[in-house]
């Protein structure tokens, strides 16, 4: 792991405050998971200890700042780090729900003369770009392209043969698949580089 074995001082950047949605704590769990955080209620962003032991990597300890809402805008995610920072400017780790935000998390971060760890959700040719120029460390790419013809071809299926949709094995959905989009790879976990993202993203 990129951190490896440093204390980590995180800015978790969401989508809402007011309101639950799967996209949105799905993420957020996500990447908590990936650090090797515990969880506590799946489907509850802020509930997780706000100090302990993350086992990612090499492991270490974790102190988390803030989970702030940004609206998936880059004026929302510069107005969430600002705050984040405000309650602790040694933040070194930035979640962010999506790359619009995490731009505004790297502006804000900027602005104060720091720096810190970035990563999103979302893999567009626009956030692909970001990773590409240093501003996010990482994104996970998703395939809405991919989405979007396999939910089509099973309305098609349902409504010609009556087949219904199925869901991936040992999932309650159909994965369409994700990449970790990095150039700075780290040893043990899979991901592709922002010149093979290009050639697959989307927007």
């Amino acid at each position: 792991m990129t951190l490896d074995g440093k204390a980590a001082t995180i800015a978790m950047l969401d989508l809402f405050n007011d309101k639950v949605v799967s996209v949105d704590y799905a993420r957020d769990q996500g990447f908590l998971t990936g650090m090797g955080i515990d969880v506590k209620d799946a489907k509850k962003n802020g509930d997780e200890a706000p100090t302990g032991n993350y086992t990612g990597g090499k492991g270490g300890t974790y102190t988390i700042v803030c989970n702030l809402p940004t609206q998936g805008a880059e004026t929302g995610g510069q107005t969430a780090m600002e705050n984040c920072l405000s309650k602790n400017p040694d933040v070194n780790v930035v979640y962010t729900i999506n790359e619009p935000a995490a731009n505004g998390a790297y502006k804000a971060l900027q602005s104060a003369g720091k720096t810190a760890l970035i990563v999103s959700v979302d893999g567009g040719c626009a956030g692909v770009k970001l990773v590409k120029d240093g501003v996010i460390g990482a994104t996970s790419q998703q395939y809405p392209l991919k989405m979007a013809s396999l939910g089509v071809q099973a309305i098609y299926d349902l409504v010609t043969s009556g087949k219904q949709p199925s869901v991936s094995s040992g999932l309650d959905f159909f994965n369409t698949g994700v990449a970790l989009v990095t150039d700075k790879p780290a040893a043990g976990v899979d991901s592709i580089t922002t010149t093979e993202a290009t050639k697959i993203c989307w927007g």
